[in-house]
């Protein structure tokens, strides 16, 4: 669970509905890579690993679930160790006003802009158990269905 703390979009002029697909790359403290895209619709969002192995978040009204890349049908609720995942949920809310940093209990979300562009291009998540990066690159806003954060069933998205 401890993959999924990431995400974030950039900022356009256009604030009446945020609807943002990015690429991603989470970047480890121990040197350990992962890829994936993540959606945002409004304030459901969709965190999806390209790795056959590993596994895709979706949020969609106050509820979090994991779906197991290798065998779509299989769903999960994530009940337990939430705090993450709900301050993601704060930064989508907080769009297109979103902060540099965000406190938790004992982690730092902290959210780093592109120098020539007002587009978030690394959100830098400090804990005691987990130190990353994650890297967003080729945003962009684009209608997005909502059946993407459907978990049962589960639409493929291809960015």
């Amino acid at each position: 669970m401890k993959y999924l703390f990431l995400l974030i979009f950039f900022f356009t002029t256009n604030v009446s509905a945020l609807e943002l697909s990015c690429l991603f790359e989470e970047v480890h403290q121990n040197g350990d890579t992962q890829q994936g895209v993540l959606i945002v619709k409004d304030e459901k969002f969709r965190y999806q690993y390209f790795s056959y192995n590993l596994f895709t978040i979706i949020h969609k009204k106050d509820s979090f679930f994991y779906i197991e890349n290798r065998d779509k049908t299989k769903f999960y609720k994530i009940s337990k160790d939430t705090d993450t995942l709900e301050a993601i949920i704060n930064i989508i809310n907080d769009y297109p006003n979103i902060k540099s940093e965000y406190f938790l209990k004992d982690s730092v979300i902290k959210v780093e802009y592109s120098k020539t562009e007002r587009i978030i291009k690394r959100i830098i998540i400090l804990a005691e158990q987990l130190k990353m990066s994650v890297y967003l690159k080729e945003c962009k806003q684009l209608p997005l269905k909502d059946l993407y954060f459907s978990w049962s069933p589960f639409w493929d998205f291809k960015y």
